[in-house]
């Protein structure tokens, strides 16, 4: 029987206790950290991870720093964003790409949603474009436990096909341009037509510069389109 996952996008959802990480250690407190930017160099094998981090307590950030330290992460800045508490900090990691789910994911050419973190548990969303969903979601559960995955078939319609000016509305010029020339050039094509690396390559940008710009306009569609559900 043909696998339906072949035949259109997948949206995965799952929540995940990445084990061997430093999120997985954290549990003693409440604490949520949104992950807003994030690229892989790969020459260097590391992974950098902008977010915002949330916290009740003064300590609580001393524990983090620690448990990131002991974890062999590295924090390249922290900047406070408001007074008081519950305290809202900025914050910037590098990480071994050995251990990371985003560098899996892009093996497997995934684009990611959406990442968040709290009180040891991860929370993560990717499209993939063929069935290499499942076999990533079965190959992440080599560095910890998979709580929970939920997987949806999309139409590309869904993604693509609304009219030009509600694109242009929704997506700055760089995200419309990318979205449209990677889709015009068969990226998002079953098979694939063409690689990350060729689609950055066509484009002159770097595969990171290309991969943030297709998730942030992912993104801003399948919102539009979740809302809309929703509401009927």
């Amino acid at each position: 029987m043909r696998n339906n996952y072949s035949l259109s996008p997948v949206l995965v959802d799952f929540t995940y206790v990445h084990e061997s990480d430093w999120t997985a250690k954290i549990k003693d407190f409440d604490w949520y950290y949104r992950v807003t930017q994030a690229s892989i160099n790969d020459s260097r094998g590391k992974v950098i991870e902008v977010a915002t981090l949330r916290i009740n307590h003064k300590h609580e950030l001393r524990m983090i720093i620690n448990t990131l330290y002991r974890s062999g992460i590295g924090v390249i800045y922290i900047k406070e964003i408001n007074p008081g508490y519950p305290k809202y900090v900025k914050i910037a990691l590098e990480g071994d790409v050995s251990n990371s789910t985003r560098y899996i994911a892009q093996q497997y050419d995934l684009i990611e949603t959406y990442a968040y973190y709290e009180n040891g548990i991860e929370h993560w969303g990717f499209i993939g474009f063929n069935n290499n969903t499942r076999s990533f979601i079965s190959r992440i559960g080599d560095h910890g436990k998979v709580v929970s995955v939920k997987f949806r078939r999309l139409n590309i319609e869904d993604l693509l096909n609304i009219n030009t000016l509600r694109l242009d509305v929704l997506l700055n010029s760089g995200e419309y341009r990318i979205l449209k020339y990677a889709f015009e050039r068969g990226f998002f094509s079953i098979p694939k037509e063409l690689s990350m690396d060729e689609l950055a390559k066509e484009l002159n940008l770097s595969k990171s510069t290309v991969d943030r710009y297709l998730r942030s306009s992912i993104y801003k569609i399948l919102r539009v389109i979740m809302r809309s559900e929703w509401s009927q």
